[in-house]
């Protein structure tokens, strides 16, 4: 009985963890450039609204590896690397603007974009996961 428990168990965390996709670079760049992604959650929990209660952001470039964004109070920018589902940022640089809200989102975001190593795209949502689990979840923004 306990061992068709852990059986069970594994099978259900095994469904509720969002898988990498195994795009190629080009197949991801076309999956989410163009296109502004508004963050919706942050390390498992309703993400904070930043300066003017806006939400953070990211937008991938269609035709370098390069993102950039809102954080919270300053713009971001940086660079990807995609190796199959593996996902990492880099040389992630930010305005330095002080503001009376948000930058404790900032620094937030800027430890998820660190921490991420795999992805998962579906249903116009772009997870962004640790090795253990989701840290960010964005939400496309529907075009005007």
């Amino acid at each position: 009985m306990f061992k068709w428990f852990l059986a069970l168990l594994a099978l259900v965390t095994a469904c509720t963890q969002p898988k990498s996709a195994e795009l190629s670079p080009a197949d991801f760049r076309t999956a989410v450039a163009g296109t502004d992604w508004e963050l919706h959650e942050l390390n498992g929990e309703t993400a904070p609204v930043g300066a003017g209660g806006r939400r953070a952001t990211i937008r991938f470039e269609s035709d370098t590896p390069r993102v950039a964004g809102f954080a919270g109070c300053n713009s971001y920018f940086g660079a990807y690397a995609l190796d199959g589902g593996v996902l990492r940022f880099s040389a992630i640089g930010m305005t330095k603007m002080a503001c009376s809200e948000g930058m404790s989102l900032e620094q937030q975001l800027a430890k998820a974009l660190e921490a991420t190593r795999r992805y998962n795209i579906a249903n116009r949502e772009l997870i962004l996961l640790n090795e253990v689990g989701p840290v960010a979840k964005f939400v496309a923004v529907p075009p005007p």
